[in-house]
């Protein structure tokens, strides 16, 4: 029986310790059946709705001229050699060390085509210790880049198989499994039939996992990911005691000379590898250790998009602005049934010498690839955060409530939606006006299926309630995003600041946009006309717009003005007064 197929067999349960490994490991079954999840949203920005005509000509003319203004600005950079594409997971694989695996798969492995459509070139800095994975010849989309046999592959199945691993890693999942197997192998060194790949295997010094409180306090304070990064960490050390303590009481079943390979500082640095370097293989519903593949870079993956949507595989062919016509494409890894191996596919039609990285198809956003990788991608596509709402428990309405939402799928309580850079989310903004519905008749005049405003003060309070959020999370934070660009330009800056700085800063530009979408919708109720002139309706909204509707002779534009905000008619028109883009 092959370790794929076997390995649904072992269906791994959940150590209390470890609980964030079996999130982990749910999350990527979880984002194998992609295709059935209900966030698929529209790339196209919802200001773009409901314009008229010379609305749409305007927006055109000033879509020409941005697109004109970017294009020089590509030309400027790729004048001063700045790359606009950086991988969420890069390895330390040395040039030497890659061309010493792929010979040792293709001599004593017997991996024939090893080298067919693939090749291992000097990277930028033209040195043993970077190297950089290429096309040898033209691929066309669908095509196999790489092939590695299942026998050349591990998983939980190897580490069952070894006499010396499996009597600690029982209930134990494939994510401890393998860590275990890498522990143990890595300290026979070269004794180890596999010691050609393990010493491509090294842990990242500046993991989470190493983290010391200090660099939590300092370095990921505000971010999404302070909480779980904690847990990691701690998690981890407490699997590790439990490991000891099985051990020691036990000297007769676990030898100490036998088991002294399975120290604290070699378990978190298996730990880290596997996170970082297994490979989730849907099609094997299992994790691997893909020799040579997993030493490829990964970068961040758009979102899920309809087919028809005209940003799909847009983001598959990106542009390497250092070398001007050389394109880096994308593919992606899975277990391939019929030739009993993991294979490597391009997801485009690609010329030889472009640079070959692969997507990330658990669509890991960047807070995701920093907890695994320690890296973020500066240029993920569709970087999202999830954010949560919920119902109020003291709401009069919320049983009603509560019955509605799980009609459409959602859960009353620690819902969480995910919210784009480039977009206002539909579902999340629906279920905030929902949440704040305090009339029975308004129940159902919401609309989980389009952005549909239930009535002006529900909008207010929604986006109040929203931006307020916005703030809560923009304040967490130490520093603004200026003061992010100027600390990764300094020389003296270690690479776990830097990057955790990267990561803050991507965060908070996320949160930025939404702001800036959210002010697109409050500007035209900050500028509603009274008998008095403008007047700021925080206090009286309502009053004011009851007041408009009940006068006798109201002018028609003005009221039919009012009908086209109550649309969101108007946000174009707010976004080119503004001047600032987003997500709304």
């Amino acid at each position: 029986m092959s370790s794929f197929s076997a390995s649904r067999a072992f269906a791994s349960k959940s150590s209390p310790a470890l609980c964030f490994l079996s999130s982990v490991q749910a999350r990527d079954r979880a984002r194998s059946k992609r295709t059935k999840q209900r966030f698929v949203y529209r790339s196209r920005s919802l200001n773009s709705l409901n314009v008229s005509n010379s609305q749409q000509q305007e927006q055109q003319q000033q879509e020409q001229q941005q697109q004109q203004t970017e294009e020089q600005g590509k030309r400027e950079k790729e004048q001063k050699g700045t790359n606009c594409v950086v991988p969420g997971r890069t390895t330390n694989v040395s040039l030497g060390q890659a061309r010493e695996l792929a010979a040792w798969l293709r001599h004593d492995k017997n991996v024939k085509d090893i080298n067919d459509a693939m090749t291992i070139q000097p990277g930028e800095k033209k040195n043993d210790l970077d190297c950089e994975f290429t096309l040898a010849r033209n691929v066309e989309n669908g095509e196999v880049i790489l092939r590695i046999p299942q026998e050349c592959c591990v998983t939980a199945v190897d580490a069952k198989d070894n006499p010396i691993v499996c009597k600690l890693i029982e209930d134990k999942t494939e994510i401890v499994q393998l860590a275990l197997w890498v522990c143990y192998e890595k300290a026979k060194s070269e004794g180890s039939e596999w010691w050609p790949y393990l010493k491509t295997l090294s842990g990242n010094p500046n993991s989470v996992l190493r983290f010391t409180e200090d660099d939590f306090k300092v370095l990921l304070r505000g971010t999404s990911i302070e909480k779980e990064a904690r847990a990691r960490r701690e998690s981890a050390l407490e699997e590790y005691k439990a490991f000891r303590e099985q051990i020691e009481s036990d000297p007769e079943q676990f030898p100490l000379d036998v088991y002294a390979f399975l120290t604290e500082n070699a378990f978190i640095d298996a730990l880290d590898i596997v996170c970082a370097r297994a490979q989730w293989l849907n099609s094997a519903n299992c994790y691997a250790l893909v020799p040579l593949m997993d030493a490829i870079p990964i970068c961040g993956a758009p979102p899920p998009v309809s087919p028809d949507d005209p940003k799909a595989g847009q983001f598959y062919e990106m542009r390497d602005i250092r070398k001007g016509t050389t394109t880096i494409r994308c593919g992606y890894a899975d277990y391939d049934v019929d030739s009993a191996s993991v294979v490597l596919c391009a997801n485009t039609s690609a010329s030889a010498g472009s640079k070959i990285v692969q997507i990330d198809h658990s669509v890991r956003n960047n807070s995701d690839l920093y907890l695994s990788f320690g890296d973020v991608d500066d240029a993920h596509p569709g970087d999202y955060e999830y954010w949560p709402a919920k119902l109020s428990g003291n709401d009069p309405l919320y049983d009603a409530k509560k019955a509605v939402l799980e009609a459409q799928g959602f859960s009353d309580k620690d819902q969480k939606f995910p919210v784009y850079k480039d977009r206002m989310p539909r579902e999340f903004l629906s279920y905030l006006r929902f949440a704040r519905v305090t009339n029975s008749e308004e129940l159902f005049a919401c609309s989980f299926t389009e952005d549909k405003i239930i009535s002006p003060m529900n909008e207010y309070e929604t986006l109040q309630l929203l931006m307020a959020d916005c703030r809560d999370r923009m304040s967490a934070y130490e520093t603004n995003e200026e003061d992010e660009l100027l600390l990764q330009k300094r020389d003296d800056v270690s690479l776990k600041v830097r990057n955790a700085s990267r990561l803050r800063k991507c965060e908070k530009e996320l949160v930025g946009e939404m702001m800036n979408a959210v002010r697109r919708r409050l500007a035209p109720i900050r500028g509603i006309p009274t008998k008095k002139g403008m007047e700021d309706p925080n206090s009286d909204l309502l009053e004011i717009f009851e007041a408009i509707e009940s006068i006798p002779n109201a002018p028609k534009k003005a009221f039919e003005n009012f009908q086209k905000w109550a649309r969101g008619d108007f946000e174009a028109d707010v976004g080119k007064k503004s001047g600032g883009g987003g997500c709304g």
